[in-house]
């Protein structure tokens, strides 16, 4: 059994078929499907059951899958630590949320990156669910994660501020000459907001919850763009991070009546072996902590 014969097999497990197991290796499926046979013929028992649909693993399958994740991640973070200790260079994997991103990215591209210029920063934008999972499975080396409870105990952190979140609307909308909003006000009034994997969607809906209102949604979204163009020239109201707003003309800030305050840390992994690069953007981060204010 080899490293690479995981990697094929783990790929079909994840596509659920040899032939988009192949495409996505930009493999010839004879030559993944002679793998699998190796590693079927090797341990003795059957790894997948095939039909007319695709192929569904074995629970011996299954066992291994578990296993082969395990052991492509460990290999995946061997092969940078030694290539850094080799190379002296330094690769970071960053998660970021879209919102936070737009906020923070720009100080790190101008005041930490030129400091280091053997390091290559990663950046995954995706909703918290999302990060976490990445994260806790080592595909993501450092997560700048929202949040208003504590973090998992599994997590190290660094907490950089809070960030006040707000309603918008555009300067046109009937509601835009008001100081604050409630969900009352807002029953009506179509809504942009982020997919459901974005911490602040959850924030937001149990708002709503807590005065027993149903949101109107209109529109759910992963981009940042989207929900400000859409909110800038229709009547819907979307939520965003305050200093999001600023310098955005179109667009007016609605204080929440019940004031929505979000922690913002940088996270990983407790378990996961920390190394230069880490350091360095720990070590920046904290320096400039906090980031946000609220």
């Amino acid at each position: 059994m080899t490293l690479l014969q995981l990697k094929y097999f783990t790929a079909v497990c994840s596509h659920g078929s040899v032939s988009a197991a192949a495409d996505s290796l930009f493999l010839a499926q004879p030559s993944l499907s002679a793998a699998i046979r190796e590693l079927e013929q090797e341990f003795g028992v059957p790894l997948f059951r095939r039909h007319h649909r695709g192929m569904a693993l074995t629970p011996e399958g299954e066992k291994l899958f578990s296993m082969a994740q395990s052991l492509l991640s460990q290999a995946e973070q061997a092969q940078r630590l030694m290539a850094e200790l080799g190379k002296r260079r330094m690769v970071l994997r960053l998660g970021i949320p879209p919102m936070i991103g737009s906020l923070l990215l720009p100080t790190l591209f101008r005041d930490f990156l030129p400091l280091y210029p053997d390091l290559t920063l990663t950046t995954i934008e995706e909703g918290r669910q999302d990060l976490l999972s990445k994260l806790e499975n080592d595909q993501l080396d450092l997560a700048i994660l929202p949040h208003d409870l504590p973090l998992s105990s599994s997590l190290s952190s660094l907490e950089l501020g809070q960030l006040e979140t707000v309603c918008c609307v555009n300067v046109d909308h009937p509601l835009a000459r008001r100081s604050d909003i409630c969900p009352e006000v807002l029953a009506d009034t179509p809504l942009v907001l982020f997919q459901n994997s974005f911490f602040q969607t959850e924030v937001v809906k149990n708002w709503f919850v807590r005065s027993q209102v149903t949101p109107n949604i209109l529109l759910q979204t992963g981009q940042l763009s989207t929900l400000q163009s859409v909110v800038s020239s229709t009547n819907a109201a979307g939520f965003l991070f305050r200093p999001l707003l600023e310098g955005q003309d179109r667009l007016r800030p609605l204080a929440l009546s019940q004031p929505v305050l979000t922690r913002v840390s940088l996270c990983w992994n407790r378990q996961s072996t920390s190394f230069s690069a880490m350091k360095l953007l720990r070590d920046f981060l904290a320096s400039a902590a906090p980031l946000f204010g609220a």
